[in-house]
């Protein structure tokens, strides 16, 4: 079995992680850490996704570490787990973007029927449930933005931020909203949301 550095083999290191050793912790994410984001990278192309996407499979190991059962190699596994998230990520985005298309279609050909209000309000759900998908600091920023309507500088004064950090959390938050929802998500946000 191969050594990792800091002196554990594979056995050691998962037992370790199970007790709560944050130096193992520490071990495993530098060993694999860059390795896993080029995987994710390669089939998403996207590197904030990617990103995103290997950081929340550590948060997920360590919050499980405690049951976590892996049988075979530690390599094989986080490679699968990678794989198997980026996978559940394009059939969400999908999803999401097989529902805009129709409900734009029916948008098009509707005149406000009861029908055209349950899908607006179902669009909606899909958008906020995104927008709570996102970051704790990057939603805190967004929502203080969108729907107080305070001022780069209002968020930037009330949260200890500097302005560019604001835009730059807001900045992150259109994208992966525009990303999942595509061109319709500007006017939903707009028509349907009413936070800007």
């Amino acid at each position: 079995m191969r050594t990792l550095p800091g002196s554990f083999d594979e056995k050691e290191l998962l037992m370790r992680l199970r007790e709560g050793d944050k130096h193992a912790f520490s071990v495993l994410y530098e060993q694999y850490y860059s390795r896993l984001y080029v995987h994710a990278y390669n089939r998403l192309r996207d590197r904030e996704t990617a990103k995103d996407l290997v950081h929340d499979l550590f948060a997920n190991i360590w919050a499980r570490r405690e049951t976590m059962h892996i049988n075979g190699g530690l390599s094989s596994y986080l490679y699968t787990a990678v794989r198997n998230k980026v996978i559940d990520l394009i059939a969400r985005q999908q999803t999401s973007s097989q529902y805009i298309r129709s409900f734009a279609s029916y948008l098009l050909n509707s005149n406000g029927t009861t029908d055209h209000l349950v899908r607006e309000k179902e669009l909606a759900a899909l958008i906020e449930r995104e927008i709570r998908r996102l970051p704790p600091r990057v939603k805190i920023v967004f929502d203080l933005s969108r729907r107080e309507h305070l001022s780069h500088r209002e968020i930037a004064d009330k949260l200890g931020l500097s302005e560019q950090t604001v835009r730059g959390y807001i900045k992150n938050a259109l994208k992966v909203l525009k990303i999942k929802f595509g061109t319709m998500f500007w006017i939903f946000l707009y028509s349907i949301l009413k936070i800007f």
